[in-house]
């Protein structure tokens, strides 16, 4: 019968919480048009759990309208947009600390 020393389950352990926190790659995923009610819907994974992201709409004729999400404890979060102007639009997604995620377009015709 093997015995466990305090050294090598140690190691273990440190090895499998060293594969479980193993960092993914954050995925933004913006729609190129707006579905048939007009709304825009945003989705994020692989983010920091329970963390606030600003997800930013910018249109070449208005202010920038930022958004803020907070991700849910696996890291995703999913938001509705309802454009107000017609054309193109530049979203960026931010972390908490201002740094950019992710981003995409999409364009509304009316």
């Amino acid at each position: 019968m093997a015995r466990w020393t305090p050294s090598l389950a140690a190691s273990l352990l440190t090895l499998g919480m060293a594969l479980g926190a193993a960092a993914q790659t954050p995925s933004i995923s913006v729609p190129s048009t707006p579905d048939a009610r007009g709304q825009i819907t945003i989705r994020g994974q692989a983010l920091a759990a329970l963390s606030n992201v600003t997800v930013r709409f910018a249109h070449g004729q208005a202010a920038p309208i930022d958004q803020l999400v907070q991700t849910s404890a696996n890291g995703s979060f999913t938001l509705k947009f309802q454009p107000p102007l017609a054309g193109a639009y530049a979203v960026t997604v931010f972390d908490a600390k201002g740094q950019p995620l992710g981003q995409g377009r999409f364009s509304l015709i009316r």
